[in-house]
């Protein structure tokens, strides 16, 4: 092993010394080994590198410091320079037209009204690029935290979790070439806070909503992380967690899942509306558990005509005081996506009057 090392070092600074190199073709991001994505649990880190094809003399290599097979250290070519950047998504239409002008989120379909649902074709996702102080062949990655001028939603000590993506542009002399800058293409990697579901789903936040949000398997919007409706979001969360389920809408997961419990009505309470509101009869750890979703049909709504029209997974039982009450109630802690902040953890009483479904997967 030790000869082996040695010869490349030696065949780099050979090469290095024989003449200057140039770009020789488009550079990419890469994992350690080659790895084209990376998925971290909370606390860790790893490192991204940056792969480009150069000539040096006769010979066209791969530049990369990642140890995968059949890359050139990026000492071979001392001139090349690297800058790092972060691709990022806005939340919601900034610079360019909604398609539903009273909304600016993100939408491939019609939002409200009688044709609510109706197909409008595919809506294009702004995104902005972030500079980082990194210049080396490398760039540590630890967290999902959004840049500043994103303007995410605080989430407190959820903050790092998420998906982000990289890119860098690799400069020799005055020649520079950039690696994939966008959404669907740039080097991604994801940040999470445990293993199951409700891990997984974790790493969906800075995923813009996107409703109506199309594509079927390996190539569905919330699969590339690019963007989610709220019956996506859930369905990409499950899949990552090995749960064999197909994309499909709010009334095709209630049709497809097993019912645990409801229907019932939750309502917040008000001054106005004490005696109709709080809590539901449904009891924790028998008629809902974490990692559970609620159907969500909002209740006297005329600009939603579908018998379902909403989906949220459940996250922890809070009660009044957020303490633990035990029963399913306005207070409880459900992760959403329903409008421009993406993936949300919230209060069920955001959701207003609603009747729920409580569906378990399998």
């Amino acid at each position: 092993m030790r000869l082996l090392v040695l010869g490349a070092t030696l065949w780099s600074a050979s090469l290095a010394a024989a003449s200057p190199c140039r770009l020789h073709g488009a550079p990419f991001v890469e994992g350690a080994k080659g790895a084209r994505g990376l998925d971290l649990r909370l606390g860790e880190a790893a490192r991204v590198f940056v792969a480009v094809p150069i000539s040096i003399g006769p010979r066209t290599v791969v530049l990369s410091d990642s140890g995968a097979p059949g890359r050139v250290p990026f000492s071979a070519c001392p001139e090349a320079h690297v800058a790092w950047q972060r691709v990022e998504p806005l939340m919601l239409h900034t610079h360019t037209p909604s398609p539903n002008t009273e909304v600016q989120v993100y939408a491939n379909a019609v939002v409200f009204g009688p044709r609510h649902g109706s197909w409008l074709g595919f809506d294009r996702i702004e995104q902005a690029t972030t500079p980082l102080p990194d210049t080396g062949s490398s760039l540590e990655v630890r967290d999902a935290k959004p840049s500043p001028a994103i303007g995410a939603s605080d989430r407190g000590s959820r903050a790092s979790l998420g998906v982000m993506r990289v890119a860098a542009t690799v400069s020799v002399g005055e020649d520079s070439r950039t690696t994939a800058t966008d959404l669907e293409h740039a080097f991604r990697y994801t940040v999470r806070d445990g293993e199951g579901f409700l891990g997984w789903l974790s790493t969906y936040f800075n995923v813009p909503y996107l409703f109506g949000s199309a594509g079927k398997g390996a190539r569905a919007q919330a699969e590339l992380y690019y963007g989610a409706d709220c019956a996506d979001v859930l369905v990409a969360a499950l899949r990552r967690a090995g749960v064999r389920i197909e994309y499909t809408s709010v009334s095709g997961l209630v049709g497809s899942l097993r019912r645990a419990a409801g229907p019932v009505e939750i309502q917040p309470c008000t001054d106005e509306e004490k005696a109709a509101c709080g809590p539901s009869a449904l009891r924790w750890g028998r008629d809902v558990r974490p990692g559970d979703l609620l159907a969500i049909d909002y209740v006297d709504s005329e600009e939603l005509p579908r018998p379902w029209d909403h989906i949220v997974a459940v996250v922890e039982d809070h009660g009044p005081g957020d303490a633990p009450d035990g029963l399913l109630g306005p207070e409880d802690l459900v992760a959403d996506s329903g409008d421009r902040a993406g993936l949300k953890l919230a209060p069920l009483a955001q959701q207003g009057h609603i009747r729920v479904m409580v569906l378990r997967p399998r």
